[in-house]
């Protein structure tokens, strides 16, 4: 089933350097639960593939124009719009598929909030952000956020570094943070 909805989402990634983003982000749950087995792949692994799809639903030039005011590159109204359309995406793509009705819900309310909302509402949430995060601190991640918040690629890894115990629920995806960072960091930019 997880071919299935990958395969649905695909086409809403290509915004916002998406293709990039969400694979990544998905290798990087796979791993997050490697590490936390007690989480439930069946709630993380769709949360992650249709995390950022409502950015599909958002006007191109909003969620990269309003980048330049917003101190960190991204503007709270843009989030909350991309959190709420990609929540009507995945309910949509979700039942397309005949997903469980119980995990679907969490699945849902996991995209709907995964970057506004500041705590994590389980494990999985915590998994979910955790593995959006950590695409910034990989080479791909650099080459692509870097200018989203006006930094060098080198200012942009300095930046991110000082956020990992900030943006983390998890000591797991601290770990690959650093880890990631510092492979990336090895790379020419």
């Amino acid at each position: 089933m997880i071919e299935r909805i990958y395969a649905l989402a695909e086409p809403y990634w290509h915004t916002r350097a998406g293709e990039l983003h969400m694979p990544a982000s998905y290798a990087m749950a796979q791993r997050l639960l490697e590490a936390l087995p007690e989480a439930d792949a069946e709630i993380v692994l769709p949360a992650i593939l249709l995390h950022d799809v409502g950015y599909a639903r958002v006007p191109e030039e909003t969620h990269r124009d309003g980048l330049a005011g917003a101190p960190d590159g991204w503007d709270a109204d843009v989030t909350r719009r991309h959190e709420r359309e990609g929540a009507r995406l995945a309910a949509e793509i979700l039942a397309q598929v005949g997903f469980d009705a119980a995990k679907a819900a969490r699945v849902v309310e996991i995209v709907d909030g995964h970057d506004s909302r500041a705590h994590a509402l389980s494990l999985e949430d915590a998994i979910v952000k955790d593995a959006d995060k950590l695409w910034r601190f990989t080479a791909s991640g650099v080459r692509a956020a870097h200018a989203w918040i006006g930094r060098t690629p080198e200012q942009f890894m300095d930046y991110v570094a000082t956020r990992i115990d900030d943006w983390f629920f998890t000591e797991p995806a601290k770990a690959l943070a650093r880890a990631a960072l510092a492979e990336a960091r090895a790379c020419a930019y």
